[in-house]
């Protein structure tokens, strides 16, 4: 049953107090206001994972400032020929590398004959002859391993041997004869004597152009033999004949050479020499 107001009591304050109670909870509610947003915070990312640590740069080291040792030469030193007591010549062994140089020395006397022979197996090693002064000789640029020569001045002489393409083992043979000349009026010389160390002996005789030579050597059979050349012209008789007599025209005015080759043993032995 409706309860029936009185005529004299109006609506109107019933809700105009209902709308005051409403505002203020609202009020209570402390709702932000449309008007300024609150900004919402920043994400702040997550730190990366199994991120490698730079490494710093490979640093090139500087120049060691500590000097370095120099190469060792590998030019060995000079080595003297020395002719044994009654010999006139000498033999020397070596080896020697490939741009490797061997420096030997001989002392010899103004005009005396000097003969080098160098043997290696693959003819490839040569030499050079100096004075003390550097005046050449012979130039090793011509590679020769054979020489002669009659000798300017009595000195210490440069003989320099040069390796060839391999290494290798080298016999080098010097000779220097003997000068021997005739007696005033003669025409004949006979002289004795014997090949020490079963080395060559050799005599160094000077004779004109068209003079007649005549060469006999007495020796035990098949002990030894006869080698005759002119020191400017080269060969008269080789000793590859193993003869021990000769008899030649001489072909131009120069030093002769006449050497007795021994059978490897010492030989005691005569040589006659006539030239007219």
């Amino acid at each position: 049953m409706k309860t029936k107001l009185p005529n004299n009591v109006s609506r109107k304050p019933a809700v105009a107090t209902s709308l005051a109670i409403l505002l203020a909870l609202l009020a209570g509610c402390n709702l932000p206001s449309r008007q300024t947003p609150t900004p919402l915070p920043t994400a702040t990312p997550p730190p990366a994972l199994n991120t490698p640590t730079p490494l710093p740069p490979t640093l090139t080291p500087a120049p060691s400032s500590t000097p370095q040792p120099s190469p060792t030469s590998t030019t060995p030193a000079p080595v003297d020929i020395a002719f044994s007591s009654g010999t006139t010549a000498a033999v020397v062994y070596g080896t020697i590398q490939p741009g490797q140089v061997q420096a030997y020395t001989l002392s010899a006397g103004q005009n005396q004959p000097m003969v080098l022979i160098l043997n290696s197996p693959n003819n490839d090693v040569y030499f050079g002859v100096s004075e003390p002064n550097g005046n050449l000789l012979l130039d090793p640029a011509k590679k020769w391993t054979e020489w002669q020569w009659l000798l300017p001045k009595t000195e210490a002489y440069t003989i320099k041997v040069y390796g060839g393409k391999t290494a290798q083992d080298y016999t080098l043979t010097a000779k220097v004869a003997k000068l021997v000349t005739f007696a005033s009026g003669s025409d004949t010389l006979t002289l004795s004597g014997s090949t020490p160390k079963g080395y060559v002996f050799s005599y160094a005789l000077a004779c004109q152009k068209d003079q007649v030579m005549t060469v006999s050597l007495t020796a035990p059979a098949g002990s030894a033999w006869l080698d005759i050349f002119g020191l400017a012209t080269g060969t008269l008789l080789s000793s590859s004949s193993k003869s021990v007599t000769w008899t030649g025209t001489l072909p131009s005015t120069q030093d002769y050479i006449i050497e007795i080759i021994p059978n490897g043993q010492v030989v005691n032995y005569t040589l006659k020499v006539t030239v007219k």
